[in-house]
């Protein structure tokens, strides 16, 4: 994250990192399926790292993904996650 102060207005912004951008995409999504799920953020977090779909397949696939309507991002998501969890 880099802090920056526009020299014309006085105004304070940041620039975030690609890095923190993907990470913040990818809390966006838990935090979306978990609401959908009715269950907390933590619980979730867990279900998606056990079904390899944080780095595995939102961060991987993060170009494509970050592209799509939010609805389609979500239901890919939860219908990813409920057969990588049968399989398992």
């Amino acid at each position: 994250m880099k802090e920056e102060i526009d020299s014309h207005t006085g105004e304070k912004w940041i620039e975030l990192s690609q890095e923190e951008i993907k990470m913040g995409f990818l809390a966006q999504c838990v935090e979306a399926l978990a609401e959908m799920e009715g269950c907390e953020y933590t619980e979730m977090f867990r279900r998606m790292e056990g079904a390899d779909m944080t780095m595995g397949y939102i961060l991987k696939h993060y170009e494509p993904l970050h592209t799509q309507s939010w609805e389609n991002v979500i239901e890919q998501l939860k219908e990813l996650l409920a057969r990588r969890e049968t399989k398992q």
